[in-house]
C-alpha cells in the first residue's frame, strides 16, 4: 500500500510540473484545489497535499491562506533543442514509417490549451489522434491540438504523412524547436495491449510544444512511446 501511495503522489507532482513547464498553468495561475485533484486522481487529500508540498518546498508553488495555491515559477529546464520528426527518424534508421489517423475532429479550444497554442479561448482547434508505425510495428501514440484558424489546410492526407515536412517543405515555414516535458509512466491496460507489453513495463510519456521560426506555435502534442522498442531522441544544437 505504501508503494502505491508514493506512486500516486509522485504522479500528481510530475503531472503538475509538466503542465507548469509547458505553460498549461502560468506564473500567477491558481492550480486546481485539493478537492478537485483528489477527485481527478481518485486519491485522498493527504496524498494530494504531499504532492503539492514538494512543489511548494521547491518554490514552484505558493499557498495563500483562504485563496488557494498559485504557480510562483516554472522549474529550471535546459534550453529546448531542435527536433527530428518521427518520419525522418524512421527513414534515417532504415524503417518504413506509416501513420494511422484514428481521430481528426474540430472543437472549441479550452482555456489552457488556447494559452499553450497562443490563441483565444474557444477558437477552433483540431483534435488529432495518430498511431505511428515503423516497419508495421506500433511505436508511438500521439494526441495533438492545433489551431484550425492558423492552419486551415491541415488534412488527413497530411496527417498520414509528416506535419513537420509539410510545414517546412510545402508551406516553407521553418520549425525552430520543440519544448519537451518527459515523464516515465506505466501504460494503461489499453495502451499495454496496443504495444503488446505488460502493464508494469515502464514507458515514456512526452508532452511537447512545437515552435515555428515565425513565432507561432505549430501544435501541442502528447506522445506515448513504446519505450522497449522506441526511445525519444533529439539532436541538440
Amino acid at each position: 500500500m505504501a508503494e502505491k501511495r508514493i506512486a500516486q503522489y509522485r504522479q500528481i507532482e510530475n503531472d503538475l510540473l509538466e503542465q507548469i513547464n509547458l505553460g498549461y498553468y502560468k506564473k500567477g495561475d491558481l492550480i486546481p484545489t485539493e478537492l478537485e485533484l483528489s477527485a481527478t486522481y481518485h486519491v485522498s487529500r493527504v496524498t494530494v497535499r504531499k504532492a503539492t508540498d514538494n512543489l511548494v518546498a521547491k518554490g514552484i508553488l505558493q499557498r495563500v491562506a483562504g485563496v488557494g495555491t498559485f504557480v510562483s515559477r516554472s522549474a529550471v529546464t535546459q534550453n529546448p533543442p531542435p527536433i527530428q520528426g518521427f518520419t525522418d527518424l524512421m527513414i534515417e534508421q532504415g524503417l518504413e514509417p506509416t501513420t494511422k489517423v484514428d481521430v481528426f475532429t474540430l472543437q472549441k479550444s479550452p482555456a489552457n490549451i488556447a494559452s499553450i497554442l497562443g490563441i483565444e479561448k474557444e477558437d477552433p482547434i483540431y483534435y488529432i489522434h495518430r498511431q505511428r508505425y515503423g516497419d508495421g510495428e506500433l511505436l508511438q501514440l500521439e494526441t495533438t491540438y492545433m489551431s484550425a484558424r492558423l492552419y486551415p489546410d491541415i488534412s488527413i492526407q497530411i496527417l498520414e504523412s509528416s506535419k513537420y515536412q509539410y510545414f517546412e517543405k510545402v508551406k516553407g515555414i521553418k520549425i525552430a524547436y520543440s519544448h519537451h516535458a518527459v515523464t516515465p509512466i506505466h501504460p494503461s491496460k489499453e495502451v499495454a495491449e496496443l504495444f503488446g507489453i505488460a502493464q508494469n513495463t515502464p514507458i515514456i510519456k512526452a508532452a511537447n510544444v512545437t515552435h515555428l521560426e515565425n513565432g507561432q506555435i505549430m501544435d501541442y502534442t502528447e506522445l506515448i512511446l513504446n519505450s522497449p522498442k522506441y526511445q525519444l531522441t533529439y539532436i541538440k544544437r
